[in-house]
């Protein structure tokens, strides 16, 4: 009988999950589900649009679990499982699959020490991204490049056969990660890497201000075929940002130095910066910034551009925008590239 109610608790948890996130929870066990539901149209010849017009209807769908241990105090199994759900079998982020895993971890949670978590993670990388990371419709995507080349199951932000270390002492918040080369990637060539990051806010009077820095190094296998990577070896990346908040105004700016060493090559090296600036009029937020990757003896860069977005909070959670990309570098070449794309957002 208990199970039959749990389950009533579940299905009726998940058609109501717009109201009710949290869908089952006792003395010691708590089960919550969140989500996205996303449709995009896209017109012009920048980003997604390809060169004419595009619309597609994207989601995502996520549970978080935990449960508190008798057998040591304060301390809790924490759980984590997301999807990228796409209805376009051309989606060039997910191939021919229309469900993929963003996120799928498991681990301890201390309520003095922190959490210790393996499997697909945010690494830390992100503490610096997450502050240019503020668009609805796109993502520069300036800070990772070449990673994949060594790692094919990185994806943005996100990393597979990680350990890893999330600590918070009084707003001091410190991510500490180890990947594992445990095959877990197609080329199977990931040695091992470390990542590493700190995030803090400071504040004065009224304004906030947020430092964040990171570090990461991923490593190939010695006994590796070489031209599975095209000779690249090591893949060292440092970055660190600035964010400002006062009142409804924000400003971040984000810079990284990359490295990619390679077998009787020089190295390949790379700069990247990106901004965003903000403006929150009530329901309507307003949005712009510049990014670029910058590739060492290229006299183009390899990435560059700007965009604007306006944002309408027609509820809670719910969200009209509008934005402008604007494209002028792509793989070392001039473009002069542009798209308007209008999109609605529902989270849960």
């Amino acid at each position: 009988m208990k199970n039959k109610i749990i389950m009533m608790m579940l299905f009726a948890g998940i058609s109501s999950s717009a109201l009710a996130v949290n869908v089952y929870k006792d003395k010691d066990t708590t089960l919550d589900i969140y989500g996205r539901l996303e449709y995009q149209f896209a017109h012009g010849d920048a980003s997604f649009a390809g060169n004419d017009s595009r619309n597609q209807l994207g989601g995502r769908l996520g549970i978080y679990v935990t449960r508190d241990l008798s057998l040591l105090e304060e301390t809790k199994v924490i759980g984590r499982l997301e999807w990228q759900v796409r209805t376009e079998k051309n989606d060039n982020k997910t191939k021919d699959k229309d469900l993929d895993a963003r996120y799928a971890w498991l681990g301890l949670s201390h309520a003095r020490y922190g959490e210790l978590i393996g499997g697909r993670t945010q690494n830390p990388l992100y503490q610096v991204m997450r502050m240019t990371d503020k668009y609805k419709n796109f993502t520069p995507n300036v800070y990772n490049y070449g990673i994949s080349t060594i790692d094919t199951s990185y994806q943005f932000n996100r990393q597979d056969g990680t350990l890893q270390w999330n600590g918070d002492f009084d707003g001091h918040q410190i991510r500490a990660a180890y990947v594992a080369g445990n095959g877990n990637s197609d080329n199977e060539v990931l040695d091992n890497a470390m990542m590493l990051s700190y995030r803090k806010m400071l504040k004065v009077g009224d304004l906030k201000i947020t430092p964040a820095i990171a570090a990461s190094e991923f490593n190939r296998k010695d006994n590796i075929q070489k031209k599975v990577t095209d000779g690249r070896k090591k893949h060292q990346q440092v970055m660190g940002g600035l964010q400002f908040d006062y009142d409804a105004m924000s400003l971040a700016v984000t810079a990284g130095k990359l490295t990619i060493e390679r077998d009787n090559k020089s190295d390949n090296d790379y700069v990247s910066f990106d901004s965003v600036a903000s403006y929150q009029f009530e329901k309507v937020k307003i949005l712009g910034g510049y990014s670029f990757l910058d590739e060492d003896g290229q006299d183009i860069y390899e990435k560059e551009g700007w965009r604007a977005e306006a944002q309408l909070t027609m509820a809670k959670n719910t969200y009209l925008s509008v934005s402008y990309i604007k494209q002028l570098a792509d793989k070392n070449v001039k473009t002069n590239d542009d798209a308007v794309i209008v999109g609605l957002r529902f989270d849960f």
